[in-house]
């Protein structure tokens, strides 16, 4: 019986799906020099079939990054754009972040995939780039911070250098995790590096 329509574009999405989480995978611990050779190996695929879906590794490379920046835009505002008080926003970054280390591990993939990016001279379209009224996470957390101060909850200090610190903390964690090691980080150890100790 021939394929209809919706299964064969089910079946199209799969293998999307299949390339996609191997590429993640992939330049998420070796960096963006992989080759679409190891990424359709990975997925068990052959290379032609990797390029139906795309006609070149930087396509791929511009999709995950456009998942990747929706994920941890969607991630920042759902923990930050509220009334809550500073000192709870930070602890719901904080929060979300360490979830990933016990039932989000694809975060982890995206965020190492995400510093491969930045490490690298690829071009990121502008379609996959943050939203104007929605600043890069240090940026973003580095505003916080600096109400934070003001509200009394937040250590004192550069609230710039504080974001950098919090994420490069955090990107090390990461590095950590993506060994395959077992880690479970309790999340005011995070938010102790901006919040004052009564706010913990």
């Amino acid at each position: 019986m021939p394929r209809t329509k919706e299964a064969f574009e089910a079946m199209r999405e799969t293998t999307r799906q299949k390339i996609e989480a191997a590429a993640l995978s992939l330049f998420a611990r070796k960096g963006l020099a992989v080759t679409v050779d190891e990424i359709a190996r990975a997925a068990g695929l052959s290379k032609g079939l990797l390029y139906n879906h795309y006609p070149s590794k930087e396509a791929l490379i511009a999709e995950l990054v456009r998942q990747a920046t929706d994920t941890s835009n969607r991630n920042f505002k759902e923990a930050t754009h509220n009334n809550e008080p500073v000192f709870v926003k930070i602890q719901q970054v904080s929060s979300k972040m360490c979830q990933m280390f016990s039932n989000q591990p694809i975060g982890i993939d995206y965020f190492m995939f995400m510093v491969q990016v930045g490490m690298s001279s690829f071009q990121v379209p502008k379609a996959a780039q943050n939203a104007e009224d929605l600043p890069n996470p240090i940026e973003g957390l580095a505003h916080i911070i600096a109400q934070g101060q003001t509200e009394g909850s937040v250590v004192n200090g550069d609230a710039l250098q504080l974001s950098i610190i919090y994420w490069a903390t955090f990107q090390g964690l990461c590095c950590y995790a993506i060994t395959g090691m077992p880690l479970s980080i309790d999340p005011k150890m995070l938010s102790r590096i901006l919040l004052k100790e009564s706010y913990l």
